[in-house]
């Protein structure tokens, strides 16, 4: 047995698949993930039980659909920890195409659901699919697999990034439209990161950004939804308008604040009561703050970084490039996701509308979070 990772002798026939899983896993990782989901499920619950309560009259509402998606998310979880990754590596096309499809589904009347004026869903009966999630999952499984097969393009600006920029740039164009501009902006994020991993020329990438930056800053300021202007007010002085624009932010601070070192109390929060919009999605990490403290905080942070040094650790032990790709983007994916979040609650960024991954209510992260978890954990299964 070594410290960083259970291993068995694989001539052990005695023992059951079950168990050879078991003893196979990464340990860090596992529990990392598992803590996070349980602090989710409480935290979920303590968040949204007045909003169920009075808009439902049911206080499980969230909470049911929220342990819902979890289990639909093990069960992803499950079929991507042990799917051939060479098969998943040759449909990731077919992903790429589902994605394009399901994007464009969102405004088809009577298969999408709006709400808030935003295009983003397509409806399921009881849950509901955020297909600009699956996107996430597709672009990296796509992009892995082209820079591993054509790495003597990848310096070729021409050849070795136009052709995965445009792609990505149509995904990001249709998430755009729906409109959710901190989605688009995260998607090629990722996007660039996979090509700066997969040996593109910085300056390449570099003229990318010089071209892109400012466009999008004219987008925002000119053409764009007024609330994508707003938001960036309300990140220079929220105080300016309290009880508009400035006040998801502001009651942000407030629940943090008064959390102090060790918090209120579980389910003690105060802001819950109405006064911190989104408080089960985009601002569960206000309520964890508020109920938790310091010190929870820290200890989500921390679970964070775990998963961040294994998804590397992993990355760098794979068995080709593939794979290494693979592993980095998913966890890139997923702590960028955190970490643009927290930021957004502590008033480090504007507002973007991104949710904490396996903490926030919301079925389409968590089965998608828990897919990518699930091909981190197969790339680990091979690891060197």
């Amino acid at each position: 047995m070594t410290w960083n990772k259970i291993t068995l002798p694989v001539n052990d026939e005695r023992l059951s698949f079950k168990t050879r899983w078991w003893w196979d896993i990464d340990p860090y990782l596992f529990w990392s993930i598992l803590l996070l989901l349980l602090l989710g499920i409480v935290m979920v619950f303590s968040a949204s039980m007045t909003t169920a309560l009075y808009a439902y009259g049911d206080v499980f509402y969230f909470l049911k659909r929220h342990l819902l998606g979890i289990l639909l998310g093990f069960l992803f979880l499950t079929i991507f920890t042990f799917v051939s990754l060479d098969r998943l590596r040759s449909i990731n096309r077919f992903l790429l195409l589902a994605t394009f499809v399901s994007l464009i589904l969102v405004f088809v009347p009577g298969v999408g659901r709006v709400r808030g004026g935003s295009y983003r869903w397509i409806n399921l009966g009881a849950l509901s699919f955020q297909p600009s999630e699956l996107a996430k999952l597709s672009i990296i499984l796509y992009l892995a697999d082209a820079l591993a097969n054509y790495k003597e393009r990848v310096e070729d600006f021409w050849q070795g990034i136009m052709p995965f920029m445009i792609l990505v740039g149509l995904i990001c164009l249709l998430v755009l439209i729906e409109p959710d501009l901190s989605t688009a902006f995260f998607l090629f994020l990722v996007a660039f990161l996979m090509l700066f991993l997969g040996g593109s020329k910085l300056q390449h990438l570099l003229l990318i950004l010089i071209v892109l930056i400012p466009s999008g800053v004219f987008l925002i300021l000119f053409g764009g939804k007024d609330y994508w202007r707003e938001r960036i007010y309300a990140f220079v002085d929220p105080w300016k308008d309290p009880l508009g624009r400035g006040f998801h932010i502001i009651q942000s601070l407030i629940a943090l604040g008064s959390g102090g070192i060790a918090g209120r109390g579980l389910g003690e929060s105060r802001q819950k009561f109405f006064f911190l919009p989104d408080r089960h999605t985009d601002f569960i990490f206000a309520i964890i703050g508020e109920e938790l403290g310091f010190i929870g905080t820290s200890a989500v942070v921390i679970l964070f970084i775990i998963i961040l040094w294994r998804g590397w650790k992993i990355s760098q032990g794979s068995q080709d490039e593939f794979r290494g790709l693979v592993a980095m983007g998913v966890t890139l994916s997923i702590i960028l996701q955190a970490f643009i979040n927290m930021a957004a609650v502590l008033k480090l960024l504007p507002v973007t509308g991104v949710t904490l991954p396996l903490l926030s209510y919301g079925s389409s992260s968590l089965i998608i979070t828990l897919s990518e978890l699930g091909i981190l954990f197969n790339v680990a299964r091979g690891t060197k």
